[in-house]
């Protein structure tokens, strides 16, 4: 299941583009990013030696000459039981007539490994009030569907064609709520690292960010959109690279990974 590339966005550093100093196993030729389905996924972990624990207890396959990644839930500090609660309605991005509520930044992966991404308030976008102009409680707004889940895998190739990363997550959310049966708006949008495995000497680091918000509908019936964005950085021992990845999700459910083949 594969898709055209619509936007991508690389940064690479001067070091990297010094290629002649640097040796091919210490470069980047390619940096891919593939939607997969749920059972691709998971064959993806069956039957292969070594490897690492992603965030749903599959067991992955570790890259030839390389390290174990981390289980979910490693490095990052984990917010409490207060902080979600309160996050849960803290406003990260506010229009005219709605808001996004919840978590406007947090780690994917740290260090090679997954974070526990559930210890984050997901990210919700419900409209203000047309007569008090107060945001509305989610709670209020009705006919959600059921949890979406789309599943992605980026891959990274070094100068010899071989595969020094490799991180599955998932896109999770629910569209479709209806606020005094106007409207279609978004809740429960997070990025779930599913695992991770990388070579030797490659340090790999991702974060999700809100970075947009609109509105695809009309004024008296909004179709609230959100893009995330997943800032990826990796280290080899003598070069670097970073590159942003955008997700587009409307609340009418459609799903758009801009840098998806």
């Amino acid at each position: 299941m594969k898709k055209i590339v619509l936007l991508a966005s690389l940064a690479l550093s001067t070091s990297l583009l010094a290629a002649p100093s640097i040796p091919l196993d210490q470069q980047i030729s390619s940096f891919t990013v593939e939607e997969v389905s749920s059972e691709q996924l998971y064959k993806m972990g069956i039957g292969l030696e070594g490897g690492t624990t992603g965030a749903h207890g599959i067991t992955k396959s570790g890259l030839e000459g390389g390290t174990p990644g981390g289980i979910a839930g490693g490095e990052p500090t984990k917010p409490t039981l207060g902080d979600r609660v309160e996050n849960a309605g803290k406003v990260i991005q506010a229009a005219r007539d709605m808001v996004a509520l919840g978590e406007a930044i947090y780690d994917l992966v740290k260090k090679g490994k997954p974070s526990n991404v559930t210890e984050y308030a997901p990210i919700s976008v419900v409209p203000r009030d047309p007569t008090t102009k107060e945001i509305a409680d989610i709670f209020d707004l009705e006919g959600f569907s059921m949890p979406v889940e789309k599943n992605f895998v980026a891959k990274v190739k070094n100068g010899t064609g071989k595969e020094v990363v490799n991180f599955s997550y998932k896109v999770v959310y629910s569209y479709g709520g209806s606020y005094n049966g106007t409207g279609k708006y978004l809740t429960n949008v997070l990025i779930v690292p599913s695992a991770v495995k990388t070579t030797f000497g490659w340090d790999f680091n991702a974060t999700m960010k809100l970075s947009g918000m609109m509105n695809h509908g009309t004024k008296a019936d909004p179709v609230a959109g959100v893009m995330v964005t997943i800032k990826y950085q990796m280290n080899s021992w003598s070069s670097a690279f970073e590159r942003n990845d955008t997700i587009h999700i409307t609340g009418r459910g459609e799903v758009k990974n801009m840098n998806v083949q």
